[in-house]
């Protein structure tokens, strides 16, 4: 069974969006995050995004 990735506008924008805020919640030098709970939520998030993103190839 192959996925395909097809990327849509607003499935763009949120992957975007949400990367780049937990990006900013990651502290490099110490390798720690500012606030676990939101970084956790903005995980879950992300990863649901690119999920979505992500679709069964069909054999049509």
């Amino acid at each position: 069974m192959k996925y395909k990735l097809v990327p849509n506008y607003f499935s763009v924008i949120i992957v975007i969006i949400v990367g780049a805020a937990l990006f900013k919640q990651i502290d490099f030098k110490t390798m720690t995050v500012d606030n676990l709970a939101l970084s956790a939520v903005y995980l879950i998030a992300f990863l649901i995004s690119i999920g979505f993103m992500i679709k069964k190839k069909t054999n049509s």
